[in-house]
């Protein structure tokens, strides 16, 4: 009966171990929100592989309506670990990062520490942070 009592008292444990791993939650504060416009696009990657433009490759994603000039996103139950952030802001609605012919964002865009790019878009590791705990940020758009 004792052994039966230690083993599930360490099942408990390890359960309790896994459950609170993943109890991140990030939190994305959206400002420099212009054109009450459109909706806006939050991608979380978990590496540079596509980062911050083949948003097919980014781990989640958030989409909202446009509806003030700032807005908070929340990406819960994240695992600890290394991640980035991008943004942009769909004015039109089509999908889409509108560029011009050099491919420049002529839409609002933004990413985590409100990295910055030099002659191209800004890089992961510039943009990455390590979450192991719940975090709030703040990214401010900018129309490049």
């Amino acid at each position: 009966m004792m052994i039966k009592k230690i083993i599930f008292i360490m099942v408990l444990v390890v359960v309790g171990t896994v459950v609170f791993a993943q109890q991140n939650t990030l939190t994305v504060n959206i400002t420099g929100i212009k054109s009450i416009k459109g909706n806006v696009y939050v991608y979380l990657y978990t590496s540079e592989d596509g980062f911050p433009i083949e948003i097919s490759k980014a781990s989640g994603f958030k989409k909202n309506k446009v509806i003030k000039n700032s807005m908070t996103v929340y990406f819960k139950n994240l695992e600890s670990g290394t991640y980035a952030v991008s943004v942009y802001q769909d004015i039109d609605t089509n999908g889409k990062i509108n560029q011009n012919f050099l491919g420049i964002p002529k839409e609002p865009v933004g990413v985590s520490n409100n990295a910055k790019g030099f002659m191209g878009p800004p890089k992961y590791e510039d943009a990455k942070f390590y979450l192991d705990t719940s975090k709030s940020f703040e990214i401010k758009l900018n129309k490049e």
